[in-house]
C-alpha cells in the first residue's frame, strides 16, 4: 500500500466516524506552522490523535448489537 493509499483510507475512516473536518483543519494548521514536515507522517499523527479520541468516546469502537 502506498502512502497516498494509506492516507486516503485513513481519511475515509475519519469521514465515516465524523472527525474528518477536525483532521483537515488540524493538518492545515500544522502545515502553516511547519511547512517542511512530512505530510504523510503528519496525517498519520493527526489521524491517530483523533481516532484515539473517537475510540475513547465510543467505548473503543464497540457498538451494541441488538438482535431483531
Amino acid at each position: 500500500m502506498t502512502n497516498e493509499e494509506r492516507v486516503e483510507e485513513r481519511l475515509i475512516h475519519a469521514y465515516e466516524r465524523g472527525y474528518y473536518k477536525k483532521v483537515m483543519s488540524r493538518v492545515n494548521e500544522m502545515q502553516k506552522i511547519n511547512p517542511k514536515i512530512n505530510r504523510y507522517k503528519l496525517y498519520d499523527i493527526i489521524c491517530d490523535e483523533y481516532k484515539n479520541e473517537w475510540l475513547k468516546e465510543n467505548d473503543n469502537g464497540i457498538t451494541e448489537h441488538s438482535p431483531d
